[in-house]
């Protein structure tokens, strides 16, 4: 089904009342087509939004995916609005998935960038303390977790002045200005939620955010014992995974079809 066929609908809900407590469905034709969650990255800056991920979207539902791509209150709001409206706009999408027919227990969720940080943060709230914003001892878990070129180490990325100080500005502060925030933000400091498969991908020329930010989250899920990995693609940049037609776009996509329709046969 090509991405523009009318036989895949699109539909804007609000999780919420204020104008960017959106997403948006991408829903293929037919019933039970497993769940995708996009988060979209741009350092959480507001001029980013989730249209930088609409090809994405289109993409996967072209190939038999339900995806709910997902907006969300940017640092022009206090800490900590950005993770409460992920997580209040991913549980919305669990919730509501089977009134469009998609299948909720095949799920995953995918983050680029500071939308890589957004969905560790977002698959790490069981272990969160019991008054960290965000917490839910009973969150959904998902089967696959894909992060591409994730902020995934805040106050590593804060002291080496990533993006500008992006981190610094999304948090209200420096590591030791706030250490609060950072202890309940950074997914290098929280424990993951203990299921799922995590796949970390990462461009080896990424200068926005280096390679070592996955690496050192890599490690971080390996010492809480999860399955995770890390592909280093050569060459490649932070932006290539916007492309439908990359080659890390491919992968992550052949990802998904393993995980949550294995046994599918798909036109490339």
């Amino acid at each position: 089904m090509p991405a523009d066929s009318p036989d895949m609908r699109r539909i804007i809900e609000h999780y919420g009342e204020h104008p960017r407590q959106f997403g948006e469905w991408f829903l293929p034709d037919g019933d039970d087509a497993p769940f995708v969650i996009l988060v979209h990255g741009g350092f959480w800056r507001p001029v980013w939004k989730l249209d930088i991920e609409e090809a994405t979207a289109l993409d996967l539902a072209a190939r038999g995916f339900a995806v709910w791509s997902v907006e969300y209150r940017t640092y022009d709001s206090p800490w900590p609005t950005t993770q409460l409206d992920v997580a209040a706009a991913v549980d919305w999408g669990l919730v509501h998935a089977s009134q469009h027919g998609v299948d909720a227990s095949r799920r995953a969720i995918c983050g680029h960038s500071a939308g890589g940080c957004l969905a560790a943060w977002a698959t790490s709230r069981h272990g969160l303390p019991t008054d960290a914003p965000g917490r839910d001892p009973v969150a959904t878990t998902f089967d696959l977790i894909v992060l591409h070129a994730p902020v995934a180490c805040l106050e590593i990325g804060s002291r080496a002045h990533l993006g500008d100080g992006a981190v610094d500005t999304y948090l209200g502060g420096r590591p030791e200005d706030v250490p609060e925030r950072y202890a309940v933000s950074d997914p290098l400091a929280l424990t993951p939620d203990p299921a799922g498969r995590r796949i970390l991908l990462h461009g080896d020329a990424d200068t926005d955010v280096p390679v070592w930010q996955s690496e050192a989250y890599l490690a971080h899920l390996r010492d809480h014992g999860l399955q995770a990995d890390l592909t280093i693609i050569p060459g490649d940049t932070h932006y290539e995974i916007l492309d439908p037609a990359s080659a890390v776009s491919a992968l992550r996509r052949d990802l998904l079809i393993q995980t949550l329709r294995p046994g599918a046969q798909w036109v490339t």
